[in-house]
């Protein structure tokens, strides 16, 4: 029987903490228009979960909270993750986010959910759910877009002299 061989996109720890240091590719960088003639850099949520399916060997959502929060509905993730370089360990993260549930005009916060549109919901759970797992990938490297938009460096090195080889 032949024995299968397996491969890793990293060859060690140190590659793969390199690689979360990196910036994110150019063409994942998106704008977007917060009014009054501004505008934000950002990574969007497909691009930061394609990113983590080519860092990650597995990735998961293992636990997800909803809470109400006035008339705003609150998210936390907390993602399960194995690195892809031989003999990595499952870490862990956690994001969180928070998206205004839509209501109609002249409503207030204090009265939801008096003034609720119909299927707000349905659209507000989706979105805070991708915000809050986006914002978890970002906790773990630039690569997921952590220093976009940001006045500091986005390409910093990661000092890995400390590790020393055997």
């Amino acid at each position: 029987m032949e024995e299968k061989k397996e491969h890793y996109r990293y060859k060690d720890f140190e590659s793969y903490k390199i690689a979360l240091q990196k910036s994110p590719p150019a063409q994942f960088i998106k704008k977007r228009d917060i009014g009054n003639g501004k505008s934000v850099d950002y990574v969007p949520i497909e691009a930061k979960q394609a990113l983590a399916e080519m860092i990650f060997r597995q990735n998961e959502v293992v636990d997800e909270k909803y809470m109400n929060v006035l008339n705003e509905i609150v998210c936390t993730v907390k993602i399960n993750a194995l690195p892809d370089y031989p003999g990595a360990d499952y870490i862990t993260f956690t994001g969180s986010a928070s998206k205004e549930v839509q209501c109609d005009s002249g409503s207030v916060a204090w009265e939801f959910p008096k003034g609720k549109k119909k299927n707000a919901l349905e659209y507000c759970l989706p979105g805070v759910r991708s915000e809050a797992i986006g914002n978890a990938l970002e906790t773990i490297g630039n690569v997921f877009g952590r220093n976009v938009g940001r006045s500091c460096s986005n390409d910093f090195g990661f000092d890995v002299s400390y590790i020393k080889s055997e």
